[in-house]
């Protein structure tokens, strides 16, 4: 298979990247960053220090001519885009179209896009939700998800270019920046790796659905090869809290930090579990790590790139 991941040098698409070279795939990759020190890109991957919301990153798709392309590129952070609305959906949204119209053009059979649980935004349905709650996004980050979406069912309809838009649940684990959807993991993990204080905002029973970076990269490849087109969650269906997550990383770390406490903060989801049934039944994919495992994992990672 010849694969385009955009956003392929992140937190997400590394892994991706990682696991596609390691299948044998031929391996192309736009970011506009480069790789972090703490990962050494594989050999024989084409790398292009390209914004994905450009007319170069869309010929050098079509240049390519992918089997497959992995979007990956995002701006995954919901502050960022409540203070910056405006450059959330250039990335989000024009970087889109530039990679369906790329793929389009180089002939591609699948765009597999990284969609997000922010497009429910805070809904009031029966918890593991399915995929036919509706959206309801509280900020411009799920809300731009959510349009792209519907921009991947349009190129279907108009260009039989299928896609599997997959809504992550919480993805953490190593590689993992202090920004973004998802990064109090990370954040978290940097606290107990300095052993120091960290802040909690609310009351701590925000819950959310948290999975294995690895897990989500096994989905990706388990998405590409999906006949046809299909939108569903990538996630464990497990609920756990704010409060339950501290509690973890003690138990990992053998550490106990102080807790700040701050106020809520705008756009916060106030509960978010994602039933996994749908990708099980289409895909054959269930979660693999545990989430005590997984925290392990990415504090053991944390401690060694503190350290060196």
């Amino acid at each position: 298979m010849r694969a385009i991941v955009t956003g392929g040098t992140g937190f997400i698409g590394s892994h991706v990247v990682d696991m596609l070279c390691g299948q044998g795939h031929s391996v192309g990759v736009i970011d506009i960053n480069p790789p972090a020190k703490e990962w050494s890109e594989p050999s024989g991957v084409t790398l292009n220090l390209i914004d994905v919301a450009s007319r170069e990153a869309e010929d050098v798709i079509a240049d390519f001519s992918p089997d497959v392309v992995f979007h990956l590129a995002a701006k995954a952070s919901v502050p960022a885009s409540l203070a910056d609305p405006v450059e959330d959906a250039r990335t989000t949204l024009l970087g889109l179209l530039h990679v369906l119209e790329g793929a389009r053009r180089g002939g591609s059979r699948k765009v597999v896009y990284s969609s997000s649980a922010a497009i429910y935004g805070d809904p009031h349905v029966a918890m593991p939700m399915g995929e036919t709650a509706p959206m309801a996004p509280l900020s411009p980050y799920g809300a731009a998800k959510a349009a792209g979406e519907t921009y991947l069912e349009v190129y279907r309809l108009l260009y039989g270019l299928h896609y599997a838009s997959l809504r992550y649940a919480n993805v953490y684990g190593p590689r993992q920046g202090l920004t973004g959807e998802g990064g109090v993991v990370a954040i978290f993990a940097d606290k107990y790796a300095r052993e120091t204080p960290l802040t909690l905002f609310g009351d701590g029973f925000h819950t959310r659905d948290y999975i294995y970076v690895e897990d989500v990269a096994r989905a990706n490849l388990l998405a590409a090869a999906f006949e046809g087109s299909i939108t569903c969650h990538v996630s464990t269906g497990v609920e756990t809290s704010n409060l339950e997550l501290i509690a973890a990383f003690e138990m990992v770390s053998g550490v106990t930090v102080p807790v700040l406490s701050e106020s809520e903060r705008a756009g916060d989801i106030r509960r978010s579990v994602l039933s996994p049934e749908l990708a099980e039944s289409e895909l054959g994919f269930r979660a693999e790590i545990a989430l005590s495992d997984g925290l392990f994992r990415t504090y053991r990672w944390m401690r060694q790139k503190l350290s060196g």
